[in-house]
């Protein structure tokens, strides 16, 4: 199946996904329990699959199906192309709420504007094992992916020389992150809480933090530079 099939499918599941539940919901709902899937797939956590059970309780064996079917055409779509797959679904099924500030940025947009930040990247990468990224309000995580393969297309090796810190307050937006940064091979820490208050609600690590042992990588820089 190629990018657009696995979109199709993915719209045409989730219309038929829980009927009995609010769109949003369901889509919240969705976007949860992959995010523990995802978390715990490497690191488990008890609370976290404890948050999982109670959701999945809400629906019907056939729905709680689907989900994972749902999961599973977001994992082959980004492995056919590095994108804001969630965010293009969320306004394309209108989910939107003008009053939250749910309006995710188109990816060209997001291209365009990586390409203008890595513009001195080699001068600032002389001497450096890898560098960090900070994103303090990362919807889905678009602006981060399309610096990731932007780094990628200037001859860098983003699982070994790029590290990202994200926040977003809204949960629904971190778990969105969480999981396109997850699966499009991203290390990253996802908080859910507040960059200018410094509010950390929850904080998740993406599998790829913990497989290529991104603490230990970050703790020795951070002893170099003391």
């Amino acid at each position: 199946m190629t990018f657009t099939n696995h979109r199709n499918a993915f719209l045409k599941i989730f219309n038929a996904t829980a009927r009995y539940h609010h769109r949003h919901k369901v889509f919240e709902d969705f976007v949860s329990c992959a995010a523990i899937a995802l978390h715990n797939g490497v690191m488990h956590d008890a609370e976290l699959e404890k948050q999982y059970l109670s959701i999945i309780a809400g629906y019907e064996k056939q729905d709680a199906i689907q989900m994972a079917e749902l999961l599973g055409h977001v994992v082959m779509a980004l492995d056919e192309e590095r994108c804001d797959f969630l965010g293009s679904v969320f306004m394309e099924l209108e989910l939107g709420d003008k009053y939250r500030g749910q309006f995710f940025t188109p990816w060209d947009v997001s291209r365009m504007m990586a390409s203008l930040q890595l513009s001195g990247i080699d001068a600032l990468m002389q001497g450096k094992d890898f560098i960090t990224l900070q994103e303090p309000a990362s919807g889905a995580g678009c602006m981060v992916i399309a610096f990731a393969e932007e780094f990628a297309q200037r001859g860098y090796t983003v699982s070994e020389q790029l590290w990202v810190s994200v926040t977003d307050v809204d949960p629904l937006a971190a778990n969105m992150s969480y999981i396109q940064l997850s699966l499009c091979g991203i290390a990253a820490e996802v908080v859910t809480g507040n960059a200018l208050t410094l509010e950390r609600r929850r904080t998740l690590y993406t599998p790829l933090h913990y497989t290529a042992r991104w603490a230990a990588k970050l703790g020795s820089a951070n002893q170099r530079a003391a």
